[in-house]
C-alpha cells in the first residue's frame, strides 16, 4: 500500500470515528430533551473534537 493510500485511509477512519461520536452525542442530547438545534451543535462539536483528537493521535504515532 502506498503512503498516500494509507494516509487517505487513516483520514477516512478518523472521519468515521467522528461521525459515530457526533451522532451518538446528538442522540444523547435529544434523549435528554434538547432541541434539534442543540443536538446539531453538540453533535457537530463532538465530531470536530473527535476528528481533531484522532488525527492528533495518528500524527503522534507517526502514522500520518
Amino acid at each position: 500500500m502506498s503512503d498516500t493510500s494509507r494516509r487517505v485511509l487513516l483520514i477516512f477512519v478518523a472521519a468515521l470515528v467522528g461521525v459515530i461520536i457526533g451522532e451518538t452525542t446528538g442522540i444523547l442530547v435529544a434523549i435528554d430533551g434538547g432541541s434539534i438545534s442543540r443536538c446539531f451543535i453538540a453533535g457537530g462539536g463532538a465530531f470536530a473534537g473527535s476528528v481533531a483528537l484522532t488525527l492528533g493521535v495518528f500524527h503522534a504515532l507517526k502514522l500520518l
